[in-house]
């Protein structure tokens, strides 16, 4: 049986000794009903991996003792991905899955034919439970920063310095991914992709893309769901990339 994952705050830590409090506490005693003497596993959002022991459950708080540490390693290239805003539950579910494919950092906009309301603080908050969650799930220990949303020209314009930049365009007849990444140097360690609305992006936002030095890229013939192509734009890039292969963690405290 797999160790209960819990997020905490690296101020909770003192030497060996955690103590938990807020809502993974009141999780912990109330809904899992877990006891002392239980394993359980801490994240504190930095990338370090506390295996615990439940020592004692009290009101306000639970108390553990660390017995190993391990640091989850970087990964071999990073992937930023720049995601328009879809409509429902759509980037409940992109944030979730890129969050367990292993996306660096999010960074949400709004286009020309997706949506342009503005994103309210409960809704960040929600995002980053989601994250949170997907990371408990997944075993990570790090959760992608999640950036505010803002106009796609104003992030193309001032998008993330990466050795490689891509724009995924279902009218993108001619270059796929295995093309440009044959064509690209081999020391490459990081890739900003932007994904677009249902709508699609529009011929003006893409001829701005490449203006700023974005690569337009087919994912293939067929029309995919936004949510879809998202999906399959970043499972597709962390295998073409190397990120999928195992690796192993960096224990200490042993």
């Amino acid at each position: 049986m797999s160790h209960r994952r819990f997020f905490i705050n690296p101020t909770d830590i003192t030497g060996e000794n955690v103590q938990m409090t807020g809502p993974e506490a009141h999780h912990l005693r109330t809904v899992l009903r877990l006891a002392p003497g239980d394993p359980i596993t801490f994240f504190d959002g930095t990338g370090a991996r506390y295996q615990a022991r439940i020592e004692r459950i009290l009101k306000d708080r639970v108390t553990a003792t660390i017995i190993e540490q391990s640091q989850d390693l970087p990964p071999k290239v990073h992937l930023h991905l720049g995601q328009a805003l879809l409509k429902g539950h759509k980037m409940d579910l992109i944030l979730q899955k890129a969050t367990e494919l292993g996306v660096d950092t999010i960074w949400p906009f709004s286009s020309e034919h997706g949506i342009h309301k503005p994103i309210k603080d409960a809704q960040m908050e929600r995002w980053q439970r989601i994250v949170l969650e997907a990371c408990k799930q997944c075993d990570r220990a790090k959760p992608p920063e999640i950036n505010d949303t803002r106009k796609i020209t104003d992030l193309m314009a001032h998008a993330p310095q990466c050795d490689t930049r891509l724009i995924f365009w279902e009218h993108e007849a001619r270059q796929t991914l295995p093309e440009i990444f044959a064509d690209q140097n081999t020391d490459c360690r990081s890739v900003f992709f932007l994904l677009g609305p249902e709508g699609g992006f529009s011929e003006t936002e893409v001829a701005c893309a490449q203006q700023e030095g974005f690569i337009p890229v087919s994912l293939g013939s067929r029309i995919l769901r936004a949510e879809t192509a998202t999906l399959a734009a970043t499972a597709i890039l962390q295998f073409t990339l190397g990120n999928l292969n195992p690796t192993a963690q960096i224990k200490s405290g042993e």
